[in-house]
């Protein structure tokens, strides 16, 4: 067993490799010391070119509880020869042991003994983390530290371990720092990392869908082209939904005409130019086209928002969104959001929520399954279910000559505004822009 020596209390500095970087509420410790002395010796190392300093291997918090105290030697055992590795190790070990690291320090902690060449298996063997553990722990170690920092001392954010699973899901790091940057809270962050994960769900199926519509010899559709999408003047072949799984394979109707691709939000459309009309169209056909492709692109925005605000109710209910501390307020929040959509309440509503067909189509068995889910819902889980509904059914926020209805897009935006303590957000500026009556394709007065 190693000699015990005395070392000066201001010869013995903090090691700058120590996983613990917060060393606590010392002020217990620093009384016990002054009433009972040290009681428990140090582990130092001697520093490299300057004889009789050293660096405290275990025993931080004694040593900065000591100065505290007065204290002005410490008692130590002094080990040569130790590397790095094995220094990072037992600092490791000692402070788990203690569970006086948090889950970031943890994480710290075994990243740098990764870096020094330690394998999963070998750390799991020397903390007795389990491996699932430290995969969980490391992938917090590669995000932003410094923008993680900030969200765990923000108080209004409450990031929790179980925030940071649900990021971590984002196989991306590049796209899991965004969201981190990005994000204003916790429920934000998860509602922003379920998005990217369904997202890079999408860009998977696309790719698979438009490799095998290149083999069959249809091209991605120029620009020119997919302005007209809206148009009449453009047939749709086959359209894909990039959120249900890529087909094996692709059967397209025969046809002579070129055929082309376009990649519209959640969709994939194969299309081909329409026949010509064979008499020319009176000015006023013409003008009711011009109508009928812009009112189509305003609807496919809205769309958009309605296919992720539909997700995102799901999660909360299903539980993957966490639920809000103030229930009562955000009851208000969603009552007067179906209030100003002037909202008729029936239950088939909340059932249909359930149901994956029209209820005529289901079964007995079918509907009493999703009856008994929806009388199973908490009010405020039934009225959000209700409230997707009414804003669905909003299907038109324009007149006839295209002018903006400030009523509709403002009821629309008391229904965000609703789910924005879940973490609702507008992906595109466009989706804003639509309910705010500022989208360029909108007519204004003359």
């Amino acid at each position: 067993m190693s000699d015990i020596v005395n070392i000066g209390t201001e010869h013995i500095h903090p090691h700058p490799d120590n996983p613990r970087k917060d060393l606590g509420d010392l002020t217990e410790l620093v009384e016990s010391i002054k009433k009972n002395g040290v009681m428990q010796n140090l582990t130092v190392i001697p520093q490299e070119g300057s004889p009789g300093e050293y660096t405290a291997i275990i025993g931080h918090r004694r040593h900065a509880a000591a100065k505290l105290a007065g204290i002005s030697e410490l008692p130590c055992i002094i080990k040569d020869g130790m590397s790095k590795k094995e220094q990072v190790s037992i600092m490791l070990e000692e402070n788990i042991q203690r569970n006086d690291l948090t889950i970031f320090e943890q994480a710290h902690g075994f990243q740098m003994m990764l870096d020094l060449g330690e394998t999963e298996d070998s750390i799991a063997e020397k903390t007795g983390f389990s491996k699932t553990t430290i995969k969980h722990r490391l992938n917090i170690a590669k995000l932003d530290q410094e923008e993680l920092q900030k969200k765990e001392c923000d108080d209004s954010f409450q990031l929790t371990l179980r925030d940071l699973y649900e990021l971590e899901k984002v196989k991306d790091i590049k796209s899991r720092n965004k969201i981190l940057k990005e994000s204003s809270n916790s429920r934000d962050l998860v509602n922003r990392a379920h998005d990217a994960v369904a997202k890079a769900k999408r860009t998977e199926n696309a790719k698979s869908i438009i490799s095998m519509l290149k083999k069959a010899g249809v091209k991605k559709a120029p620009k020119e082209i997919e302005d007209e999408q809206w148009s009449l003047k453009l047939k749709i072949l086959k359209e894909f939904e990039l959120d249900k799984d890529a087909p094996k394979r692709i059967t397209l109707p025969k046809g002579e005409g070129q055929r082309y691709y376009i990649v519209w939000y959640r969709k994939i459309r194969v299309i081909e130019k329409a026949q010509k009309e064979k008499r020319e169209l009176a000015p006023w056909e013409q003008e009711q086209k011009r109508k009928d492709k812009i009112k189509r692109q305003i609807r496919a925005v809205l769309n958009e928002s309605s296919a992720r605000r539909r997700e995102l109710i799901q999660n909360i209910i299903s539980g993957k969104v966490d639920a809000v501390k103030d229930e009562a307020g955000e009851v208000e929040l969603v009552w007067a959001a179906l209030i100003q959509l002037e909202t008729f309440i029936y239950g088939s509503m909340i059932r249909r929520f359930f149901l994956t067909k029209n209820e005529y189509n289901c079964t007995d068995a079918e509907k009493d399954e999703a009856r008994k889910k929806a009388d199973g819902l908490s009010m405020l889980h039934q009225m959000l279910i209700t409230l997707d509904v009414s804003m669905a059914n909003v299907k038109e926020i324009t007149d006839y000559n295209l002018k903006f209805n400030p009523a509709k897009g403002s009821a629309l935006l008391k229904g965000y505004e609703a789910l924005e303590p879940y973490g609702w957000y507008f992906e595109s500026e466009d989706e804003k822009k639509v309910l705010e009556g500022t989208y360029e394709l909108y007519e204004r007065e003359s």
